[in-house]
């Protein structure tokens, strides 16, 4: 036990020292000591910095620099997948652009997660916008991998397994569906590196399990996704034959199912059972937690003002919809402070005609647009 206080108090001392220095330094050198104090706390979405990474192939070991966010089990795991490399760098680009989509209507509209492998407050102690950033991380790992299999990007994997099952009449198994077992695979090896003990022993503080079950339920949505696609075969376009396998949809779906799951988050704390360390819900109505719902123990700000140290930028002259009483509402997105409405002239082409051969010729028309902006 006196071990175990010094330690906490060793690690205490440790962060007022450092954040007096932050204070004291440059600004380039205070962000350097956050980027090193935020190391441990931020390392399990870290690689996601990959999303500045033009480069379309890794030619060699070099490229797994650990100044892309990658830790050293990571830097070892792509040093042995290069030529899967580019398609992880890919995966954190949509987990980004998906991220900020979906939540484009949003007070929280995903802006801080470009910050990596700096993070806010609001992404690290496991708020439900944090939960939803390591589902989309993982999700899009594996919906990755699984497509790069399908079209030969690597010899680790190729087509996913034909289903056990007996088809249906008017259709036979066959094509080349995703690889999602294989995906699966990968994404957890990826991720859960973070989540490790030096000694290789699971974690099991609450940040570390809240962060495991996060990324695990983003790898149960992709597999809960897959849909059978089909293709005819036959004389004239019939479709006398009909060739089936297993596929995913486009990513852009299960960006909408997690935040679904966002929006249902369950609040829980940690509780040791037995010999195991556990998360149940804070609600005791609730019997468990699927493994498709997306876990947090810390409540979120509220987004509507400025604040660097939570990541919120403000909602002051975001755009709102007048006519909506949702999350992207004017009444909602702009706090109470009102708004104000404009209109806005748009230029774009129109009536667009082919002329053989072989060029394409429109028209500019003006669009007049209707818009809200909070105060």
């Amino acid at each position: 036990m006196t071990t175990r206080l010094r330690r906490r108090n060793t690690r205490r001392n440790t962060w007022i020292y450092v954040n007096m220095l932050a204070l004291s330094c440059s600004p380039f050198l205070r962000l350097a000591l956050i980027v090193l104090l935020c190391a441990d706390r931020c390392a399990a979405v870290k690689w996601l910095a990959l999303h500045r990474i033009k480069q379309k192939t890794w030619e060699n070991a070099r490229n797994c620099s650990k100044m892309y966010g990658l830790i050293p089990r990571q830097v070892k795991i792509c040093k042995q997948n290069l030529d899967l490399m580019a398609t992880v760098a890919r995966a954190s680009h949509v987990s980004v652009e998906t991220c900020q989509n979906q939540f484009s209507d949003r007070r929280w509209n995903c802006s801080s997660i470009t910050n990596v492998p700096s993070l806010p407050k609001d992404l690290v102690r496991g708020t439900r916008e944090q939960s939803y950033v390591y589902a989309i991380a993982s999700s899009a790992l594996v919906h990755s991998i699984a497509r790069a299999c399908s079209i030969g990007v690597t010899t680790k994997c190729s087509c996913g397994a034909l289903p056990s099952s007996s088809p249906s009449t008017g259709f036979k198994w066959g094509g080349c569906g995703d690889d999602v077992h294989f995906g699966l695979f990968f994404a957890e090896v990826f991720t859960e590196a973070v989540l490790t003990s030096k000694k290789g022993k699971p974690k099991t503080s609450k940040r570390a399990l809240t962060n495991k079950h996060n990324f695990r339920a983003g790898r149960q949505i992709v597999t809960d996704s897959l849909t059978t696609a089909c293709k005819c075969h036959g004389v004239s376009g019939s479709c006398s034959i009909k060739t089936c396998w297993k596929a995913l949809p486009d990513f852009d779906i299960i960006g909408a199912k997690l935040k679904d799951r966002y929006s249902l988050a369950v609040e829980v704390h940690r509780k040791r059972r037995k010999k195991e360390k556990v998360l149940v819900p804070i609600n005791e109505a609730k019997s468990g937690i699927r493994s498709d719902e997306l876990v947090y123990y810390t409540k979120s700000p509220d987004y509507c003002s400025p604040d660097h140290k939570t990541g919120s930028i403000g909602t002051h002259a975001r755009l709102c919809d007048e006519q909506s009483y949702g999350p992207g509402g004017c009444d909602t997105m702009c706090c109470g402070r009102g708004f104000h409405s404009f209109t806005m002239d748009v230029a774009e082409r129109c009536e667009c005609k082919y002329y053989w051969c072989c060029y394409v010729k429109c028209k500019t028309c003006v669009k007049t647009l209707h818009l809200s902006q909070c105060r």
